[in-house]
């Protein structure tokens, strides 16, 4: 059996802070017992190539949510970071949070608190058969290749791959106004105007994604801006919501308790660890499994794509939620502002439509026929595995590749999925260019088959078909279950009848 170490921890070898020697050395010691004691009493400490750093001072300040970070603390987060900022950043900033140097105990862990009741995060759902998989060189060959694409210039935005891409935008935009103003009161021609509409909603998602991941300018403030000038001023959505949202969802990817990405009760469950009512870190409530849970989970596979009809309205409901009530919205007044003017626009926009049936058609075609979008997003996991065969040493690239699938599709159909098909590799490397992440591929499937780490890609049907069938599994699991709890009720109730007539 390949050891189970990782000769990263002894060295910092990841190259991500910039600190002298001198200046590494002069740090005292932190030994896994003192970094789990000072978790204990409220620090918030996380490795960093080979250092401790201390965020409580930063941790509401993290530009993508406090979460991300919260859901870090008490684990070796060298390949989170190191896949989710850029290394100019992270050589001033890690230096700046510093406190320790960290001592590892020779585990080959990379999670020191998987035992510790943290109010902010859930410990990974354990389970699942393990692969034996050398997680030590794993994510040696892992940062290898971020390395190597670094070094090649993949990370650099080229502009010229969105050619095409705003071409579509201009086009479907201008049809989708122009149908509806000279729409010469044509029910047809509303129709065909809101399968533009969502097909120009569908295609603005993936420019605000990279928007979100600060792969256009690198900016982050300047990407910020513009995603919200694209998300909710053109399309009534919150990227501040999405981006807190999407953030989480990379780091603890498929974690039952704390990815809002598969949190989706009373309508879908994904694992029958959702039976349990388990609490939320994200929601901060308790995902209960109740009498309605229970009836649209057991039809959850014949649901599905009724369900992803509305998922539109339900963003915006979010979106409001999140600005309203967020304690972290550090652009909020500006996509109060934009999503308002969306509103506007958008309601005068209806006026050029005659009667209010072709209008409610209109706009119920605009928001339902985006659910392709969110058959799309939620293909890449819905199927996946939610269990970790070893919470404690699994590294960032096997948990990742384990959560996550690709989809098979023609070159000249890449538009249609934004080339964000490419999962797996998106989720390796978050801030790589989406244009990019084809010519990515093969290195990583490379480096899963050098690792025994299965590679899962299916077409865009047999994803679908995969996905369902999943879901139906645990949709005949929860009906199982619902007739055991209807057994025990019974087997209660005479029970407790019996006992009265004593």
């Amino acid at each position: 059996m390949p050891a189970r170490t990782r000769q990263a921890e002894a060295v910092p070898v990841a190259g991500l802070a910039k600190l002298s020697e001198k200046r590494r050395q002069q740090l005292p010691a932190c030994t896994v017992a003192q970094l789990r004691q000072r978790i204990a009493a409220g620090e918030y400490l996380v490795v960093i190539d080979g250092l401790v750093c201390k965020l409580n001072g930063f941790v509401n300040k993290h530009p993508g949510g406090p979460l991300a970070l919260l859901h870090m603390v008490g684990h070796d987060a060298t390949d989170e970071v190191l896949s989710m900022h850029p290394r100019e950043v992270l050589a001033t900033m890690v230096p700046r949070w510093a406190v320790a140097q960290f001592v590892p105990d020779g585990s080959g862990r990379v999670s020191f608190v998987e035992d510790m009741a943290l109010p902010y995060s859930a410990p990974r759902t354990a389970g699942g058969e393990d692969p034996v998989l050398d997680y030590g060189a794993i994510q040696r060959d892992y940062w290898q290749l971020h390395g190597q694409l670094q070094a090649e210039g993949f990370f650099k935005c080229t502009y010229s791959d969105y050619t095409w891409d705003a071409v579509r935008y201009v086009v479907l935009l201008a049809a989708s106004l122009g149908l509806v103003v000279w729409g010469g009161g044509q029910t047809w021609v509303y129709v065909l105007a809101g399968l533009c509409t969502a097909l120009l909603w569908q295609q603005l998602s993936f420019l605000v994604h990279d928007l979100g991941h600060n792969e256009l300018t690198g900016r982050r403030g300047v990407d910020l801006i513009l995603g919200i000038c694209v998300a909710d001023l053109l399309g009534g959505l919150s990227v501040g919501w999405w981006k807190k949202n999407h953030n989480t969802h990379h780091v603890v990817t498929n974690d039952v308790d704390n990815d809002p990405d598969i949190q989706h009760m009373p309508f879908f469950a994904i694992s029958t660890r959702f039976f349990e009512s388990r609490f939320s870190t994200y929601y901060r409530r308790v995902m209960h499994f109740d009498a309605a849970a229970r009836l649209f989970v057991s039809l959850q596979d014949k649901l599905y794509y009724v369900i992803m009809c509305f998922a539109r309205f339900n963003l915006y409901v979010q979106s409001w939620l999140y600005l309203l009530t967020s304690d972290f919205a550090p652009y909020r007044m500006l996509e109060v502002f934009c999503i308002a003017g969306f509103f506007v626009w958008f309601g005068y926009l209806l006026t050029y439509i005659p009667t209010w049936p072709q209008r409610l058609l209109y706009v119920l075609i605009a928001n339902t026929a985006s659910a392709v979008l969110h058959v799309q997003l939620t293909l890449s996991h819905f199927a996946m595995s939610t269990e970790s065969p070893d919470p404690e040493r699994e590294c960032f690239c096997a948990r990742q590749v384990r959560t996550t699938m690709d989809v098979i599709c023609p070159r000249w159909f890449d538009w249609f999925h934004g080339g964000l098909q490419f999962q797996i590799e998106h989720h390796l490397f978050p801030r790589l260019p989406r244009h990019k992440l084809v010519r990515v591929q093969p290195l990583v499937k490379d480096l899963c088959r050098r690792h025994g780490m299965q590679f899962k890609e299916f077409s865009f049907i047999d994803g679908n078909v995969y996905t369902v069938q999943w879901l139906g599994e645990v949709a005949r699991r929860a009906k199982v279950y619902n007739c055991r709890e209807h057994l025990h009720e019974q087997a209660v109730n005479s029970i407790a009848k019996a006992a009265g007539g004593l």
